[in-house]
């Protein structure tokens, strides 16, 4: 059967991509799936200040009865909360309330993707051989997960990291993330995350599941 709704999907980069799928795929019943992408999506927009120049567009399209979801990480150092970065792309006082069409989804992982990802708390920690206590109970409320992750790694041996396949996640000179970052995270999300264990610890998430299980409600 064909989902319900198909959307244009766009994503800063691969481990959202890899995030968004898992979500969708975690909500759909795989005999009958509510939700689906067109081909080629999610695509990766390398940040999101594509993502909010296209913003016009998905609203156009929400007028034609086309379906976007959009997933953004919260820059914290530019907005404070999820409502004040979509009052920016809105071009809105910040005092206005938010108003979107129902075909246009935008939801905003507070505060990076990673909080998401870190949620999954015993995978997360499993997965990458770190102790669990060490992670944040929400990831949400901390201010620098990806840095809190690379601090964990780094407390580790050179040779130790080469043998587990991480040292080629972690950044060097002046990139954010290492040349194997992307494809290391990848396959965590996908073989191991779960949106529905990492929901119980990040409230962004829950909200984001939450706001597709209502459009399937609806």
């Amino acid at each position: 059967m064909s989902p319900n709704i198909l959307f244009y999907a766009f994503v800063e980069d691969a481990p959202s991509q890899a995030v968004l799928r898992k979500i969708i795929g975690s909500l759909n019943d795989p005999e009958s799936p509510f939700f689906g992408f067109r081909d080629g999506y999610p695509t990766i927009m390398q940040g999101d200040s594509r993502i909010k120049k296209d913003f016009p567009a998905s609203l156009a399209m929400a007028d034609k009865g086309l379906y976007t979801l959009s997933l953004v990480d919260l820059d914290v150092y530019n907005h404070p909360c999820p409502p004040a970065l979509l009052r920016d792309w809105l071009g809105i006082a910040q005092n206005k309330s938010v108003s979107l069409p129902p075909q246009t989804v935008v939801r905003v992982a507070t505060r990076i993707v990673e909080s998401w990802i870190m949620a999954d708390r015993k995978k997360f920690a499993r997965y990458f051989d770190l102790t669990e206590s060490l992670l944040p109970t929400i990831p949400d409320e901390h201010l620098r997960p990806r840095k809190l992750f690379f601090d964990l790694l780094g407390k580790e041996k050179a040779s130790a990291l080469r043998n587990r396949g991480l040292a080629g996640m972690l950044p060097s000179r002046n990139a954010h993330i290492g040349p194997c970052y992307n494809e290391i995270m990848c396959d965590f999300i996908e073989r191991h995350w779960s949106p529905l264990r990492a929901e119980k610890n990040s409230p962004s998430l829950k909200r984001t599941m939450n706001r597709l299980r209502s459009m399937m409600e609806n």
